[in-house]
């Protein structure tokens, strides 16, 4: 068995992060201050823009400064999308995970279709950051453990129950425990922190067998229709038959969808995937 901590595989907070948060705390945030911080890091200011000006925030102007942004769309939407940009880059440098990426950035905006499809009044951008972040533990356990892709290779087609607790065999701690972690860490809300980690129990936390923040419950119930939809699409997920049809059940059932609504609404969908591909 691997012995090794939490602290030694999530990697430190940027200062900006730090920084933004300290403003964040304040009962009133110095717009000067922030936009400051922002723009001494080029690479992550034209992130901002160019993903503030994509068809997701849906704009009818073009944002032009951070300032704008944070007027336009307040600071804790702005600090989010900040997170988002500095994890994934983060996360990045593991490489070779071409696939894990395109699985996320499908489960994302299939989170986000389906929260607005639905009109359930839920925070899209907790579920973006959800849907790009559920498994962000897989490439810090990479990074970690040098047999991990191995392990991976040999644990093919487990559901996350399963999965996790073979992680916590071979491992001592599991990607979902670290994903969490990461996210609380890194100041992402604890709700968000909570689905990361609340994802192998997922079915008790929709049948209400488990306590969860009310929020990580319909975090978890999109997720696992975006993660439906995607394996039908993508062909690719590692959840058992089984606890995949009872977890999109159970999902169906706590968000009050009908079966045949919600046909629909994948069908509609694996069809906008492939008119973008």
């Amino acid at each position: 068995m691997h012995q090794t901590s939490f602290n030694s595989l999530i990697p430190p907070q940027p200062e900006i992060l730090v920084q933004l948060n300290k403003q964040c705390k304040l009962a009133h945030p110095e717009l000067g201050v922030i936009a400051a911080l922002i723009k001494n890091d080029v690479a992550i200011y034209a992130a901002i823009l160019k993903s503030i000006n994509s068809p997701y925030y849906g704009l009818a102007v073009r944002i032009t400064s951070i300032e704008h942004a944070i007027n336009l769309l307040g600071f804790e939407r702005v600090l989010n999308l900040i997170r988002l940009i500095i994890m994934h880059n983060t996360l990045k440098k593991t490489g070779r995970m071409e696939r894990f990426w395109d699985t996320a950035r499908d489960v994302s905006k299939l989170s986000v279709s389906l929260a607005e499809s639905l009109c359930l009044g839920i925070n899209t951008d907790d579920q973006q950051a959800l849907g790009m972040l559920h498994d962000c533990g897989l490439p810090l356990m990479i990074q970690a453990f040098k047999d991990y892709r191995d392990f991976l290779r040999d644990h093919p087609g487990c559901n996350s129950n399963t999965l996790e607790q073979a992680e916590l065999t071979c491992f001592g701690l599991s990607h979902y425990q670290v994903g969490a972690r990461m996210a609380e860490r890194w100041y992402l809300p604890a709700h968000i922190a909570e689905s990361i980690r609340l994802q192998p129990q997922r079915l008790d936390v929709l049948t209400d067998r488990i306590d969860a923040d009310e929020r990580s419950r319909h975090l978890l119930a999109i997720l696992t229709l975006a993660q439906d939809i995607s394996t039908e699409y993508r062909y690719y997920w590692r959840i058992s038959s089984t606890e995949h049809v009872e977890a999109v059940k159970a999902a169906q059932a706590f968000l009050g969808i009908l079966e045949y609504d919600y046909l629909n609404i994948k069908e509609g969908l694996i069809e906008t995937m492939a008119q973008d591909e």
